[in-house]
């Protein structure tokens, strides 16, 4: 090999090594955080998955206050009390179907005293502008505890559904990347994510659709009770609210000046980064799936009688 070849293919050599060794770790990382959930859902019994949704809501809950607030480290007490009832939601809503009602309707107590003393305590607050930071600190529990909470919910309903939710979410943005990267020409919202198109937004709910249809003929003892057409359906909500909740962390990180919202997470930024899209789909699952089998069963059962 002559010199000149050596020398022009030494530098594309040096940054790629850099580029691989990103890939590498955004890949395993990927990978450990998909093994958790996969694994606390299958195998976990009641508990693993709640957990982790209490680890999420957390670390979740930190890395928004520290985003939105400048002076987050000035009142650790307050936000000591916000993680309090941001863990108490959640945990509530798994103690109630784990058979400890008593238990969950004390930790319903104390969290709505907790809240109380929070708002109370707004008033002897020195800050410069207490509303802001009060409003901060009830979004930040709102936007993190209770679509957790719903989830967590989902997990005792139908854990199969809960999975297939998880699957569907990944599917949405593996699509939406592969389909966007390849012909993606015509902006999906500008304004709050430039790189994301329609054609990647089809592709992903092409992802989803085919997984709900799927579902029903790869698994059929499991997933054909609800019928073809609702998981196709489901699919379409789980792209839609996927979309718009990861438009919603986009929105929040330009708001506040910032590229990830942590870095807990090696090549993927924070847990708010992974979780975004989980955030706006748990809730619509678990209302989507009242709606569509719950409800018109507790209907029938009414009727009857």
């Amino acid at each position: 090999m002559s010199k000149t070849s050596i020398s022009g293919s030494f530098p594309i050599l040096i940054y790629s090594i850099p580029s691989m060794k990103n890939l590498i770790v955004r890949s395993l990382s990927g990978a450990i955080y998909v093994a958790l959930i996969v694994c606390s859902i299958l195998f976990g019994g009641g508990w693993a998955f709640p957990v982790l949704c209490c680890i999420f809501t957390f670390t979740g809950i930190l890395e928004f206050q520290k985003m939105t607030q400048t002076d987050f480290y000035d009142s650790p007490r307050m936000l000591f009390v916000d993680l309090l009832i941001g863990l108490a939601i959640p945990a509530i809503v798994a103690m109630s179907f784990c058979g400890l009602p008593m238990l969950a309707i004390l930790t319903g107590i104390a969290t709505i005293i907790l809240a109380l003393t929070r708002l109370i305590t707004q008033l002897y607050s020195h800050r410069e502008n207490p509303l802001r930071h009060i409003a901060y600190s009830i979004m930040s529990v709102t936007y993190l505890a209770f679509p957790l909470a719903a989830a967590t919910g989902i997990l005792f309903i139908d854990r199969g559904i809960l999975l297939l939710m998880f699957v569907m979410i990944w599917l949405n943005d593996t699509g939406a990347f592969l389909v966007g990267s390849a012909i993606g020409s015509h902006r999906l919202f500008p304004r709050h994510s430039p790189k994301k198109s329609w054609e990647g937004f089809f592709g992903g709910m092409a992802f989803c659709v085919a997984a709900g249809y799927l579902s029903t003929v790869l698994i059929p003892d499991y997933f054909e009770q609800y019928g073809t057409l609702a998981m196709i359906a489901f699919g379409i909500v789980v792209c839609i609210m996927s979309t718009w909740g990861d438009l919603f962390e986009s929105m929040l990180k330009r708001t506040v000046g910032v590229k990830d919202s942590g870095n807990i997470i090696p090549g993927h930024g924070g847990i708010l980064d992974r979780i975004d899209s989980l955030l706006f789909v748990a809730p619509a699952t678990l209302v989507f799936w009242i709606i569509v089998y719950i409800l018109p069963s507790f209907t029938g059962l009414l009727e009857v009688k």
